[in-house]
C-alpha cells in the first residue's frame, strides 16, 4: 500500500508529496490533541510525525502507562479519523531535547549497561519496550486499521559516533518480528532495508548530493526540517529564523528534488513536569517551553510561519505531479551576477527556481522558449517560475513569474510584493474574452497565446477569462501583504486572577523520611529518583575558624550550599566547582540542595550521574587555566578565547604548579584532546560536536594519575579550534574528602506543610520556601492561560496538584503555560522557590486570541 522509487513515495500506487507536521503528543494535554491536528490539516499538512518517548510510558521499571495524556493509541486513532498519515519514531532513543533522550532513568542503575549498543543488557530492556509499543504502532499501520506509513529505526545514530551495525539491525528486525510491514526509515543512521532521510535547516543542495551519492534508489526526504529552534535557560530567545527565510528554504527543498518534508517542529508544545533535557555543552538545560518558534505556537495559535507554510503547501499540492515525478536537471540561464538557477522538470511541467543572493531586490529578465521574460525577485529570496503546466481543458500556463497558491478548476491567486509586477503567459485551448482591469496589461496573439503584465498594488484586482460555452476563470492579482493574515494577539483586557498567598518553609531536615546513607553523595539514579530535588548532608571537623575552599568533585546540576544552616551560595559551574565556605572550629554541617535540571538527551555523554555523585573536599584549590598559553618554542602568551593558528604537531603548552595536592579534576568546554605531563587524558564525559549542534565539546577528567608535585605541563590539541570557553583545574587531597553522606528527597508537594500568611514569613535569609494560593477561573475568562513568575528565583510550580514544569528567572522564558483543560472553577497554585523569594509579582492571566482586521 505504500511504496517508493527514486522520485517520491506512493500510496496505493499514486505518487504523494509528504508534507508532515512534527507534533509530540507528550508535549500537550490529550484535550488539545484534536485541535492541533485540525489546525495542521487546515494548514495543508497531510502527515503527522511523532517521537515516542520510552521513559514517558515506563517511568518506573515494569510499570507501563498508556492512559490519559499518554494514550498513544488514541493519538494514532485521531490522526486516522482526520485522514492524516503518521510517521512513528519509537526510538528507543529519540533525543528530542527530552530527558535522557527518551531512555528511562532507572536503566542507569543496571551494572555494566551500555546505551545504544547491541550489548545484551540494553537490548533485553529494549525488547520489553518493543513488546509494549510496537503492537500499538502495528494496529495503526496503513496496511491494517490506521494511517502509519513509516516507522523510524533509532534516531540520528551515525551522529552518536559509535558505529554499531548489529545494533541497528537488531532494532529493525525486532520491529519486523512484531509486525511492522510499512517501510522503515532512518535519519543519520542508515541500515539495510530502510529509507534514509537527512536533518537540516539550510544547504538543501548539499544534503541532496549526499543522498544521491549514497542512497540513489530512494526518494529524497528531510526528517527534521528545523524551521525554529529550542531554547535553554540563560540563553537567547531562539527566534532567529524568519518567515521569509522559511519560504526561501522551502523552495530550496523543492528545487533540489525533495519530495518528503517533516517540519521539526510544526507545533512544539511544553516540557511539563521535569521532562526537559540537556543538550550538549556544559549547561544547555532546556526551558519548560518547547515553543520552538514554529507554525503553531505553544498556545495552539497560528503564527506567520503557519501562513507561509499554508501558501507553500497549496503551491506544492497544485504542482504535486511535477515534484513527485521529476527529473532534476541543471540549466544554464543567462542571469545577472549573484543570481542562481535550478530546474525541476517532469512530464507534467517544469519549475525554474531563481535564487537571489544579493542584499537587494533584483529586476531582470531571462530567456525562456525563445522569449525574454521579465521577473522581479526580492533580496535573499527564491522565486519559482512555473512553465508548461496544464490547467484543466481550457488553458495551460506557458510562463508565470508571480507566486501562486495554485490554479484551481475555476480560480487562482497570483501574488507578489506590493508595487511590483509579474509576468503571466497562457496558451488558450478555447476561444475566450479577456477582462483585464487597469493597471494590468495584456496582449493576445494569433495563436491564442495571452501575455499578461500584472501589477500587484494595494488593492486586489481580478482578471477574468470568459470562454465560449459559458464557463469562466478568475485570476485574482494581489500583493503578498494582502494575503498575510494578522497573527493572533492576546486581548489586552484579559482577566487577571487575584492571588492571596500562604507560605511554608522547606526545612532541610534529615531526621525523618526516605534518608539513605552512603560514603559519598548518591546521584539521582543511585538514590532511586527520576528527577525533582535531592538534599545532601554530612558533618566534618575543622581545626580552626576560617574560610576554606570546598571543591565539589563531581556535580551535574547547580547546587545550593549551606554550612551550619547558613546559606553560602550557589554553584553554577557544572562538572566540578569550588566555593569559599566559612567554617568554625570543631564540628560543622554541610548541606546541599540540588534540582535535577535534565539528563543529556544527545551525544556520548548520555547517562551522566545527575546531582552530586562524588564527595566534596575541604581545603582545595581552584585555578582557571585560560591564560598564559604558549606555542612551543615561542615566548608570546595567549588566552584560550583567542587561540592562534597552529600548524602541524607543534605543542600548545601551559604549566601549573602543584604543592601538596594528590588529586586533580580538569573541566573543559571546547576541549578535544589533552595531555598532562606527556600522558593523554581521557575525558570522563565527552560531548562530541557533531553534524547538527554548534555546542562545544564538554568534558570532565580525573587527572590525578598524571599529577606531579611541583611543575605540571598541559598540552592541548587546538587544531581547528579558535576558542575554548572554559578550562578549569580543581586540586584537593583525597584524605580531606568529606565522607558519610545522607541523601534525601526534598520539595515533595504531597508532604504536609505548616502554612501561614506569607507576610508573616522571615524573608531576610535565603531559604527554600513554599507558596500557595487559590484562584477562580471560568471559560469566559479566556482559554489561553499564562503565569508570570517575576522576581522569583528558581524552582517548580503546580496547578491542581500537577507539576507544570521548572522555572528559572535567568531568561529567556518569562511566561509559562497553564492548560485550560487542567482548570476548574476553583483552582490551587503551589510554588516551590529555592531562595524563598516573595511571589508578590506573580500573576495569572486568561486571554482570548484576537485578530486585527
Amino acid at each position: 500500500m505504500i511504496t517508493y522509487d527514486q522520485k517520491s513515495w506512493k500510496i496505493n500506487n499514486e505518487r504523494i508529496f509528504i508534507l508532515s507536521a512534527a507534533i509530540h503528543y507528550f508535549r500537550l494535554p490529550k484535550a488539545e490533541w484534536s485541535e492541533v491536528l485540525d489546525k495542521a490539516k487546515a494548514g495543508g499538512c497531510n502527515t503527522i510525525e511523532t517521537y515516542i518517548p520510552w521513559n514517558f510510558h515506563e517511568m518506573n521499571e515494569g510499570e507501563w502507562d498508556f492512559s490519559g495524556d499518554k494514550d498513544l493509541a488514541h493519538f494514532f486513532e485521531l490522526c486516522a479519523d482526520k485522514g492524516l498519515y503518521v510517521i512513528a519514531r519509537p526510538g528507543p532513543y529519540i533525543c528530542a531535547e527530552w530527558d535522557f533522550g527518551g531512555i528511562p532513568w532507572w536503566l542507569s542503575t543496571k551494572k555494566g549497561i551500555q546505551y545504544r549498543t547491541a550489548e545484551p543488557i540494553f537490548l533485553q530492556y529494549v525488547d520489553k519496550y518493543f513488546d509494549q509499543v510496537i503492537p500499538i504502532i502495528d494496529e495503526f499501520q496503513l496496511t491494517k486499521n490506521g494511517t502509519v506509513i513509516m516507522v523510524q529505526v533509532e534516531n540520528e545514530f551515525q551522529a552518536f559516533g559509535k558505529p554499531d551495525k548489529q545494533y541497528m539491525e537488531n532494532l529493525r528486525d525486532g520491529m519486523m518480528a512484531r509486525g511492522i510491514e510499512v517501510p522503515f526509515i532512518t535519519c543519520y543512521g542508515a541500515v539495510d532495508g530502510a529509507v534514509e532521510f537527512r536533518n537540516f535547516w539550510s544547504h538543501a543542495k548539499h544534503a541532496a548530493e549526499i543522498l544521491d551519492e549514497r542512497f540513489a534508489n530512494q526518494p529524497k526526504g528531510v526528517m527534521e526540517f528545523w524551521i525554529g529552534w529550542f531554547e535553554h535557560w540563560g540563553g537567547n530567545k531562539a527566534n532567529q529564523k524568519t518567515p521569509e527565510q522559511l519560504e526561501r528554504e522551502c523552495y530550496q527543498l523543492l528545487s533540489n528534488g525533495f519530495s518528503a518534508i517533516n517540519y521539526y517542529m510544526y507545533f512544539g508544545g511544553t516540557n511539563f513536569d521535569h521532562w526537559g533535557g540537556r543538550t550538549g555543552g556544559e549547561q544547555i538545560f532546556s526551558t519548560t517551553s518547547y515553543d520552538y518558534d514554529v507554525a503553531i505556537d505553544e498556545y495552539l495559535q497560528p503564527t506567520r510561519k503557519y501562513e507561509v507554510l499554508k501558501r507553500f503547501h497549496s503551491f506544492t499540492k497544485w504542482l504535486e505531479p511535477v515534484f513527485t515525478d521529476a527529473e532534476q536537471t541543471g540549466i544554464e540561464l543567462k542571469l545577472p551576477s549573484e543570481l542562481k538557477s535550478q530546474r525541476v522538470v517532469s512530464p507534467h511541467g517544469e519549475v525554474i527556481f531563481i535564487e537571489n543572493t544579493r542584499q537587494e531586490r533584483v529586476q531582470s529578465q531571462v530567456l525562456l522558449d525563445g522569449e525574454s521574460v521579465p521577473f522581479t525577485i526580492e533580496a535573499n529570496a527564491v522565486l519559482p517560475i512555473v512553465c508548461h503546466v496544464n490547467v484543466g481543458n481550457s488553458f495551460s500556463i506557458a510562463t508565470l513569474t508571480g507566486q501562486t497558491t495554485g490554479f484551481d478548476t475555476d480560480k487562482a491567486v497570483i501574488y507578489h510584493e506590493e508595487g511590483q509586477r509579474s509576468f503571466l503567459k497562457l496558451q488558450l485551448n478555447r476561444k475566450a474574452e479577456v477582462h483585464c482591469p487597469m493597471p494590468n496589461r495584456f496582449e493576445i496573439s494569433e495563436d491564442d497565446m495571452v501575455t499578461f503584465h500584472l501589477f500587484h498594488g494595494s488593492q486586489p484586482q481580478t482578471v477574468q477569462l470568459s470562454f465560449e460555452g459559458g464557463s469562466s476563470y478568475s485570476i485574482e492579482v494581489v500583493s503578498r501583504k494582502s494575503l498575510e493574515k494578522a497573527v493572533p494577539h492576546l486581548d489586552k483586557s484579559s482577566a487577571n486572577h487575584p492571588l492571596h498567598w500562604e507560605a511554608a518553609d522547606e526545612k532541610l531536615c534529615f531526621l525523618s523520611g526516605n534518608v539513605k546513607e552512603a560514603d559519598k553523595p548518591l546521584d539521582f539514579s543511585s538514590f532511586g529518583q527520576f528527577s525533582g530535588y535531592l538534599g545532601y548532608e554530612s558533618e566534618f571537623y575543622a581545626e580552626e575558624t576560617k574560610d576554606t575552599t570546598i571543591v565539589f568533585t563531581r556535580i551535574e546540576d547547580p547546587v545550593m550550599v549551606f554550612c551550619n544552616d547558613q546559606y553560602v551560595g550557589k554553584l553554577s559551574m557544572i562538572g566540578a566547582a569550588a566555593i569559599e565556605v566559612p567554617v568554625k572550629k570543631g564540628k560543622n554541617t554541610l548541606t546541599c540542595l540540588v534540582q535535577n535540571m535534565g539528563r543529556f538527551n544527545y551525544s556520548q555523554a548520555i547517562g551522566e550521574p545527575k546531582g552530586m555523585s562524588e564527595a566534596p573536599a575541604l581545603n582545595g584549590k581552584y585555578l582557571s587555566l585560560r591564560e598564559g598559553w604558549q606555542v612551543e618554542g615561542c615566548g608570546v602568551t595567549h588566552h584560550l578565547s583567542q587561540i592562534p593558528k597552529i600548524e602541524g604537531r607543534i605543542g600548545f603548552l601551559r604549566s601549573f604548579m602543584n604543592h601538596g595536592y594528590d588529586r586533580a579534576i580538569l573541566v573543559g568546554e571546547g576541549v578535544s584532546r589533552v595531555q598532562v605531563n606527556g600522558r593523554s587524558v581521557k575525558m570522563l564525559m565527552e560531548t562530541q560536536t557533531a553534524w547538527s549542534r554548534g555546542y562545544a565539546v564538554y568534558g570532565v577528567a580525573d587527572i590525578s594519575d598524571a599529577l606531579k608535585q611541583g611543575e605540571n605541563v598541559l598540552d592541548l590539541d587546538v587544531q581547528n579550534t579558535s576558542s575554548i570557553r572554559r578550562f578549569d583545574l580543581y586540586l584537593y587531597n583525597e584524605q580531606e574528602q568529606i565522607k558519610n553522606w545522607k541523601t534525601k528527597s526534598f520539595a515533595q508537594i504531597q508532604e504536609e506543610k505548616e502554612w501561614s500568611a506569607a507576610n508573616q514569613q522571615n524573608q531576610q535569609t535565603v531559604s527554600p520556601r513554599w507558596y500557595k494560593s487559590s484562584f477562580d477561573w471560568k471559560p469566559e475568562n479566556g482559554l489561553i492561560v499564562k503565569i508570570r513568575l517575576d522576581v522569583m528565583s528558581k524552582g517548580c510550580f503546580w496547578i491542581n496538584g500537577q507539576c507544570l514544569g521548572r522555572y528559572w528567572n535567568i531568561g529567556p522564558q518569562e511566561e509559562y503555560k497553564i492548560p485550560a483543560s487542567l482548570l476548574k472553577e476553583q483552582n490551587e497554585i503551589v510554588i516551590f522557590d529555592e531562595e524563598g523569594l516573595k511571589p508578590d509579582q506573580v500573576v495569572i492571566h486568561s486571554y482570548f486570541p484576537l485578530i486585527e482586521k
